[in-house]
């Protein structure tokens, strides 16, 4: 029986929601005089992505999957980059929002001097559901061991996104992330971001690396559920899962499915009925193929029903 590999996004795949605001609170709890106030920097990201992005959009190709219908085709290795190299080069793009948000916190210090037990403090601290739910029974039930467990995440802090899951079911080597550097201490934070996990056209180029360093004998799985998880959950090498449940945020639902994916609307029909728990939604070569799943309780019966 081959091992089953999980790469999974972090932000609202693995937890309940988006947990960059959690993060920042951090530097604030440990430098209470940091300025400028956190808003300011949301500013910063909205304004860029608001001058930027639109001009990107002229050139994506979209819905992703129209071709691909139309053709009645497989996602293969050989066809991937011509079917998606307008999004590929739209994530590209993208790349520079982002790193306009990174300089201004850069420039202001916002994470300087914070150290790794001030992280690990900071997670027991936190009170609220973070985690969502089945994300460790599907481990535990699914027996996947420490190795076999990834993260591929935009968020900035290996420490905190491993200390949230739990050492025990993460390597700190498994978590690749847009991640805060450390100073020469090796146990604080510079201030600055390693940059190279920033959107979609990054975690595919990482994706394939951790691809080539699993050794035989996997099935492997990536699971998200953003814009920026979609070229990994349509890479043919491996299963891909988009955890969505339209019950519990159909404006994203829709967006992501049906603008953006353009999945065939039968499909869709068929997913919104609550007794469907999953449904598989496009093909891929060597019995590949990606799937809408609702919750990790349907995750873990998806991946038990390919075992």
């Amino acid at each position: 029986m081959s091992r089953n590999i999980l790469i999974c996004d972090f932000d609202e795949t693995i937890t309940v929601k988006d947990t960059i605001a959690l993060l920042a609170r951090l530097a604030y709890r440990v430098n209470p005089k940091l300025k400028p106030e956190w808003s300011h920097f949301e500013a910063t990201y909205m304004n860029g992505y608001n001058e930027l992005q639109h001009t990107y959009l002229m050139d994506r190709c979209l819905p992703l999957l129209s071709n691909i219908y139309m053709n009645h085709t497989k996602i293969t290795d050989g066809n991937f980059q011509d079917l998606f190299q307008c999004e590929i080069k739209y994530q590209k793009l993208c790349r520079n929002i982002e790193l306009n948000s990174m300089k201004e916190m850069e420039k202001y210090n916002v994470f300087k001097g914070i150290t790794t037990q001030d992280v690990i403090d900071y997670v027991d601290t936190l009170d609220e559901l973070v985690i969502r739910q089945g994300f460790l029974n599907c481990l535990k039930v699914l027996d996947i061991q420490l190795g076999q467990l990834y993260i591929l995440s935009i968020n900035w802090s290996r420490e905190f996104i491993r200390n949230v899951i739990s050492s025990s079911y993460v390597r700190s080597s498994n978590i690749y992330c847009n991640a805060l550097l450390h100073d020469t201490t090796r146990c604080r934070y510079s201030g600055l971001f390693s940059k190279q996990l920033l959107t979609g056209s990054d975690k595919i180029h990482t994706l394939q690396e951790i691809c080539q360093c699993t050794g035989e004998d996997k099935t492997i799985w990536y699971i998200g559920d953003s814009e920026t998880d979609l070229l990994s959950i349509l890479y043919p090498e491996i299963n891909g899962i988009l955890l969505l449940d339209p019950e519990e945020n159909e404006k994203k639902f829709n967006k992501i499915t049906k603008e953006i994916l353009g999945i065939e609307s039968e499909t869709l029909s068929k997913f919104y009925i609550k007794d469907t728990r999953y449904a598989k939604f496009i093909e891929k070569e060597n019995d590949m193929a990606s799937y809408l799943v609702k919750t990790w309780t349907d995750v873990t019966t998806l991946i038990q029903s390919h075992n």
